[in-house]
């Protein structure tokens, strides 16, 4: 996002006294001009159209060169030193640009607009505080749209990736005016960035109460509720993006991605499948097509497509992953490792691939190979909890128990989940220490006192254990008595 986005008051009245028609007409006049090496007059208005037309285009060179020939026809035109400030924010140059903010001030001091593109400014040069007494000012002459404010407030936020901030202006934006479309679109966006999905959903549904023939918007939305796990309203919103556009191959694709997140995997295949009839050499398409094979165990269908992408593209390492993943499943140890290490050498840094090849070494008991390659899927990815676990159990499966219970512990250092330390409290009761396990324990149900059955699923021992069995119901007494 840049400051080609920034709104003006004067800008938006003028606007509405011209037709789309008139304003390309004019842009292209001007155009012509430049390649003719001619100064054609414009007057004020038609000037700023000119440049924020160019600014949308992203012609930063262009609209310098019209806002110049702007200013020395209309020299003393606030608009265009505004404008020409603006400019000069996209370019990077923001002392220059606050010197044209200054003469406008002096002229219009009650211009919001100078205070706005001041704020922006000052927000980027990494003057917060300046930038909010800018804003602020900007507020106090803002009249009934005091939304837009909010709006460029978190618009500079964003653009110095501060993006809760952001959202919080952009929602001020919207408690003020319910149908700024672009304050509703941009929290959807961004809380979709964060992570954020209900939110990210309330406002996309709001805007699409607005807005319901936005393919895009519909798209999004889409996305964000298949990355919550909502699979049948993502491929709702996918088939409404679809039903706005049937050309928009894109939404088709991502139902195929829906139906496979639901384990619908056939139905899943016959929309990739339809997808193919439009890109008929799209590898991921042909990839995901392997996975649902491999996930249906039709493992000579999935080695079909898989294959089908390597004769596109022999470097593509999620196809050769997928056909190590299915020499596994049919104990072909060696070729399968071959096949995950190719894809090891062109994507190092995934995670999966390491976990996987520890597992396949694990199987074939070859296990310094299988050690080395956990702690590199660590390494990579210390969130993942089925690395420490692997490792962990691997340790504890040669008689390692010590280590075992150490790498549990280093798991629980770069991820507090609950169940590595229920893991850990039965590697500990193993041990025979029943006195830091029954601490750990402790720790475990403070945290997640309902997973306590997946401790009596690998230790069952521990349901045996007298000590532990009060420790549980004291525990579940007190949770209700208090």
């Amino acid at each position: 996002m840049d400051f080609s986005q920034t709104f003006f008051w004067s800008m938006k009245k003028d606007k509405r006294n011209y037709k789309d028609a008139e304003i390309t007409q004019t842009v292209d006049r001007f155009k012509r001009s430049i390649i003719s090496g001619s100064t054609m007059y414009f007057d004020v208005s038609e000037f700023e159209f000119i440049v924020e037309h160019l600014l949308e285009e992203g012609d930063l060179r262009a609209s310098e060169i019209a806002v110049k020939q702007g200013i020395r026809i209309h020299p003393g035109a606030i608009p265009l030193h505004l404008k020409y400030a603006q400019v000069l924010i996209n370019k990077g140059n923001y002392e220059k640009s606050l010197k044209h903010l200054h003469y406008a001030e002096k002229v219009e001091a009650n211009n919001p607009d100078v205070h706005i593109l001041k704020g922006s400014a000052r927000m980027v040069m990494g003057n917060e505080p300046d930038a909010l007494l800018s804003f602020n000012e900007a507020m106090k002459h803002a009249d009934s749209e005091i939304d837009e404010i909010y709006y460029q407030i978190g618009t500079s936020y964003v653009q110095i990736g501060q993006i809760r901030k952001a959202i919080y202006y952009f929602e001020k934006t919207a408690r003020a005016n319910s149908s700024n479309k672009m304050a509703l679109h941009d929290v959807g966006f961004f809380c979709d960035q964060l992570g954020d999905y209900e939110k990210s959903i309330k406002y996309y549904n709001k805007y699409l109460d607005m807005d319901p023939f936005n393919q895009a918007a519909w798209f999004n939305l889409g996305n964000v509720y298949n990355k919550s796990n909502k699979h049948r309203k993502a491929i709702e919103a996918y088939e409404f993006a679809l039903t706005l556009d049937d050309g928009f191959h894109m939404a088709l694709f991502n139902i195929g991605n829906a139906l496979a997140n639901d384990e619908q995997f056939e139905k899943a295949i016959e929309k990739y499948l339809e997808f193919l009839e439009k890109e008929p050499f799209n590898e991921n398409a042909l990839c995901y097509i392997g996975e649902c094979y491999l996930n249906l165990e039709q493992y000579d269908h999935a080695i079909f497509f898989f294959q089908k992408v390597l004769e596109i593209n022999g470097e593509n390492d999620s196809a050769l992953f997928g056909i190590g993943l299915i020499l596994w499943a049919e104990k072909e140890y060696d070729d399968s490792i071959d096949f995950i290490s190719k894809a090891i050498s062109i994507d190092d840094r995934n995670a999966e691939y390491w976990l996987t090849l520890g597992k396949v070494f694990h199987d074939y008991e070859i296990m310094d190979c299988a050690i080395d390659a956990f702690k590199e899927a660590a390494r990579i990815d210390a969130d993942n909890i089925e690395v420490w676990l692997n490792w962990s159990e691997l340790l504890k499966n040669i008689d390692e128990q010590y280590n075992a219970i150490r790498i549990l512990k280093l798991g629980i250092k770069n991820n507090s989940n609950s169940l590595l330390k229920y893991h850990l409290v039965a590697y500990l009761l193993e041990s025979n220490n029943k006195e830091v396990a029954l601490n750990w324990l402790y720790i475990a149900m403070e945290q997640e006192a309902d997973q306590i059955n997946y401790l009596f699923d690998i230790c069952p021992e521990a349901k045996k254990c007298d000590r532990v069995k009060k420790l549980v119901e004291d525990f579940q007494s007190n949770k209700v008595t208090g």
